[in-house]
């Protein structure tokens, strides 16, 4: 395998089930997180709040996602199953949308925040275990860059094509709140690609 050309590796790599797996539950996260956060600035100056309230809330959701990244290599470092890992992630982002678009919480400003805070720091979860499986699922040791590399390929494609379609979502019903529907259903995938990944085990 030493020396083989980038296209035997990659042909390799495409060829296998795992790195199929982590790379598409990877799109599934980015697709709704950007969704969600990259939105944010927009639904809260919709809400009456100034512009610099907005970012400043904004940035601490995206700050809270940092918690989750680390909080997932110190859990896996303890032998947490990654599989769980990612069922916590996905479900918990799940949850978060519901509270923090749904019309149950119209009138809790203060609930809805902690959701979305929820939803971006619980969620942080599945790229840090999702880089740590990334290494595990490669066909070879030769091929842990290309898998990477092809996680990091559809993470983009999810940033691509997320929040189009939820600006489209909310353009169509005229407002925000079924973005939980179009997060919730990739969630839904996520758990059911992370039943698929249980079986990779971690030293």
């Amino acid at each position: 395998m030493i020396g083989d050309p980038w296209w035997r590796r990659l042909r390799l790599t495409l060829g296998s089930g795992g790195p199929w797996g982590v790379a598409l539950a990877f799109l599934l996260y980015s697709s709704q997180w950007l969704a969600v956060i990259g939105f944010l600035p927009s639904i809260y100056a919709q809400s009456g709040l100034g512009g610099q309230m907005a970012g400043t809330m904004t940035a601490l959701v995206c700050l809270a996602n940092i918690t989750g990244n680390i909080g997932a290599g110190h859990l896996l470092h303890r032998g947490a199953p990654a599989h769980r890992l990612l069922y916590v992630g996905f479900i918990t982002m799940a949850v978060g949308a519901f509270l923090t678009f749904g019309h149950a919480t119209g009138e809790m400003p203060a609930l809805r925040y902690a959701a979305v805070l929820m939803f971006s720091a619980v969620g942080g979860l599945i790229p840090g275990t999702l880089f740590s499986l990334a290494v595990r699922v490669a066909p070879s040791e030769q091929t842990v860059s290309t898998t990477v590399g092809w996680m990091q390929q559809c993470s983009a494609t999810g940033q691509f094509f997320g929040p189009p379609l939820v600006a489209w979502l909310a353009s169509r019903v005229g407002d925000w709140h079924w973005t939980w529907a179009a997060t919730g259903t990739a969630s839904l995938l996520g758990v059911l690609l992370a039943r698929g990944l249980r079986q990779v085990k971690h030293p």
